[in-house]
């Protein structure tokens, strides 16, 4: 009996916008360029910031409502 009719399955992969904040985190980490750096780490600040406020306005907005 062969084994070979079976395909092994592949591990998932991160899509979209996981993959990309996978890679930044990666490039902030491993980047040899100063400057790559610098803008990985601003956009990792500025999506940390977004999501803070986007905290802040629905607790804002239910707390309107409620």
């Amino acid at each position: 009996m062969s084994s070979g009719d079976k395909k092994a399955a592949r591990p998932a992969r991160p899509h979209g916008a996981v993959r990309e904040f996978l890679k930044l985190i990666v490039e902030l980490d491993s980047s040899r360029f100063a400057s790559s750096r610098i803008k990985a780490g601003l956009l990792l600040l500025g999506l940390l910031a977004a999501f803070g406020l986007f905290g802040y306005a629905v607790a804002a907005g239910l707390s309107h409502y409620l």
